[in-house]
């Protein structure tokens, strides 16, 4: 459903309350796509959480920082590749906020909310592309802002496991800083 087809719907069935339409959509649809945005970022920063605390749990030989940053950050743009969020029903009030849910009668609720999850489930996958090549292509900034090394030694900050989740970590941390960018 595109957004023409709603206001198609709003003219043939005109709302009983002093609503302005389209002032009503163009909120609307900033609300979702913002929301959807940030649900993707913060999706991706709870998978690399996740990711870091398994990666915290397991024992590895040493490695060099700058080879593992490289290899994490392909190996989670991958992993995001294939684990990308659905929009389900029940979304719609999130993305597109209470008040606009409030402002309308059941029917002209009905159809909106499935305008905003087809417009969700769209934004969100842009967003989701966009976050898989950001963590493809992160590695190099991650090497030269953490001063990372191409030296391996034995003590427990230079195993594989370890450098691993620490890069998760700051590639979450990121996720998040885009997610919330004011």
């Amino acid at each position: 459903m595109e957004r023409t087809d709603v206001e198609k719907w709003f003219r043939d069935n005109p709302p009983t309350t002093r609503v302005n339409v389209k002032e009503l959509l163009d909120r609307c649809e900033s609300a979702v796509r913002r929301h959807a945005e940030e649900d993707a970022w913060l999706a991706a920063k709870n998978y690399a959480l996740g990711r870091a605390r398994e990666w915290k749990r397991e024992w590895s030989p040493p490695a060099s920082e700058q080879f593992v940053t490289r290899e994490v950050c392909h190996e989670l743009s991958w992993e995001l590749a294939h684990h990308e969020p659905a929009i389900e029903d029940g979304d719609e009030e999130h993305l597109a906020g209470g008040p606009i849910r409030d402002a309308l009668l059941p029917d002209a609720w009905d159809v909106i909310r499935r305008w905003v999850l087809e417009l969700a489930a769209a934004e969100e996958h842009r967003a989701w592309a966009e976050i898989v090549k950001f963590t493809d292509h992160r590695a190099g900034e991650i090497i030269r802002r953490q001063g990372f090394t191409r030296d391996a030694g034995w003590d427990p900050g230079h195993r594989y496991s370890a450098i691993a989740a620490q890069v998760a970590e700051i590639l979450a941390h990121e996720y998040s800083l885009r997610a919330h960018p004011r």
